[in-house]
């Protein structure tokens, strides 16, 4: 039962991937989602790092941090890319459909977290569900990168959570370049403290039940514990959420990862990023729905696009939660 709930979290999770151009890395088997930032600024101000700047070169590529910051809810770090005739993206833009093809020399082919000195795989336990996720992705500059980490502190058990201070290693692959670039970031969450909201709320359709954990605001991010109960693996594992704001704009995903193997009771908890909540929301609505996939009946793949280029969307109304924010 617990190899097929992983499964089932790695599909459920990641199938939004598969379309849409998105170019998405992951170090071994994390499970996660990722969508662009958009502006916000709910919470408490958060101090960005401002550590000297990192710059390592070799074979005539040099990668440089541009930033790296933890808000407390995650790790954000931006990579930038220079070097004489790179002619394809820092972040490799391929599909589904490509199947193995090529790296093009200067794109990143993997990247390594450590933490402390211990590789984030071993951490925790070293499971799905208990160990850090690390993910990089392309932003709009082609020669920049965008790497996220999250730990499982809100993963319904006593997964891994990042200290207050220390010291991350990232071990950064190019293709065509021998040596890894190694690169040293030392991490120490920002001062100002996320504003939480635990009050739970508890909504329910049919045999399947929804609770809302706990919310942590910042000025960077936005993070929500959602935990579902009851129903069939595939209908908790299935089920995705839309985020709006009181005025209608959506929060898009940063990460987001599931998981039911912290519990005997098998329910689900799931730790969902987002970018920050614009200042003058006085609410949040979590609409949960089911999206239909392009091949009927299929548990991954790509998703049913409507006339608009939109993924088709059957929305639970009865798991809706509308969330005043204090």
């Amino acid at each position: 039962m617990k190899n097929t709930s992983k499964i089932m979290a790695v599909t459920a999770l990641t199938a939004g991937l598969l379309v849409g151009g998105g170019a998405w890395g992951y170090q071994a088997a994390t499970v996660d989602a990722a969508a662009s930032q958009t502006a916000g600024e709910k919470g408490k101000t958060a101090t960005a790092s401002k550590a000297k700047t990192i710059r390592v070169t070799q074979s005539g590529i040099t990668l440089e941090v541009a930033k790296a910051q933890f808000d407390g809810n995650f790790i954000d770090i931006s990579l930038n890319r220079s070097g004489k005739e790179l002619k394809s993206s820092f972040v490799h833009k391929g599909t589904k459909d490509e199947g193995s093809a090529q790296i093009e020399h200067g794109s990143i082919e993997s990247i390594d977290g450590f933490i402390n000195g211990k590789s984030i795989l071993e951490l925790g336990g070293g499971g799905l569900g208990q160990r850090p996720g690390l993910k990089w992705g392309p932003v709009a500059a082609p020669e920049s990168a965008r790497v996220l980490l999250t730990d499982a502190s809100w993963l319904g058990g006593k997964g891994y959570t990042f200290p207050e201070k220390f010291q991350l290693k990232l071990k950064v692959k190019l293709t065509g370049v021998d040596k890894p670039y190694i690169v040293e970031l030392p991490m120490q969450r920002t001062a100002d403290k996320p504003v939480v909201l635990t009050d739970s709320l508890t909504k329910q359709a049919g045999n399947l039940t929804l609770e809302l954990g706990k919310i942590s605001l910042t000025s960077t991010s936005t993070r929500i514990q959602l935990i579902g109960k009851g129903g069939t693996t595939e209908q908790l594992f299935g089920m995705m959420y839309e985020v709006v704001d009181d005025s209608g704009r959506q929060l898009d995903w940063l990460t987001a990862f599931g998981t039911d193997v912290n519990n005997k009771e098998k329910a689900l908890y799931q730790d969902i990023v987002l970018p920050p909540i614009h200042g003058d929301a006085k609410s949040i609505t979590i609409k949960p729905f089911y999206p239909e996939m392009e091949v009927p009946g299929e548990a991954s793949g790509a998703y049913k696009l409507d006339a608009d280029g939109e993924i088709v969307k059957n929305y639970i109304e009865e798991l809706e939660m509308k969330v005043p924010l204090k």
